[in-house]
């Protein structure tokens, strides 16, 4: 009896996790797609621990993720050997290494999970599959990315002609979620100052 209520109850919980996964494919359709089941069975989910590697730079990122639940770090390391964040990953967000997974290149980022995460991924054959035996799949993928490519940009151009204050206030203005994440280090990382200064001027 005990079994047959913990299966019940994992099969309700895993069918809830998918339902997330739904909800955002049909919210960037627009609509409730045609054989949406059909995408749905293709994607894979994965429970990443804490500071797990999700990919790695200089290896080929072979998939594409949307982040169900935890947090994760996209950064990468300069000549210095020393760590920069690229990017603050949230639960609800579609990411992978773009030029990696479209080119078969090495990646030029890495992903780790800062805490507990579960991410739902499909790999690339896969993926290119659908993108042409379902049209609308292929336009909301268009959509990620060009969403993605104008964020990056006003980023990088608002960051990089404030100074730390500025760069802590619009932060708070414009990702007051990342301020959620509990982690000055990472914060600090992705605005580009000391975490001394993220610090005493937050």
């Amino acid at each position: 009896m005990l079994k047959s209520m913990n299966f019940g109850y994992f099969a309700s919980f895993s069918k809830l996790v998918m339902q997330e996964l739904k909800n955002n494919i049909i919210e960037l359709f627009g609509k409730v797609p045609e054989n949406i089941d059909l995408v749905l069975a293709n994607f894979s989910k994965l429970n990443l621990k804490r500071n797990q590697l999700l990919f790695e730079e200089g290896k080929v990122c072979k998939q594409i993720y949307f982040v169900q639940s935890g947090l994760l770090q996209l950064y990468s390391i300069d000549k210095k050997d020393k760590e920069k964040t690229l990017d603050i990953i949230l639960p609800s967000t579609w990411f992978t290494d773009l030029e990696s997974f479209k080119n078969g290149s090495p990646a030029n980022t890495s992903a780790r999970a800062v805490r507990a995460s579960t991410v739902f991924y499909v790999g690339k054959d896969t993926f290119e599959n659908l993108m042409k035996t379902i049209p609308p799949f292929a336009e909301a993928y268009l959509k990620i990315i060009e969403e993605k490519y104008y964020e990056t940009n006003k980023r990088i151009a608002a960051l990089n002609s404030l100074n730390s204050q500025e760069k802590i206030s619009w932060l708070r203005i414009n990702k007051p979620e990342f301020f959620k994440t509990g982690s000055d280090k990472l914060l600090a990382e992705y605005l580009g100052i000391s975490k001394e200064t993220f610090c005493r001027q937050k």
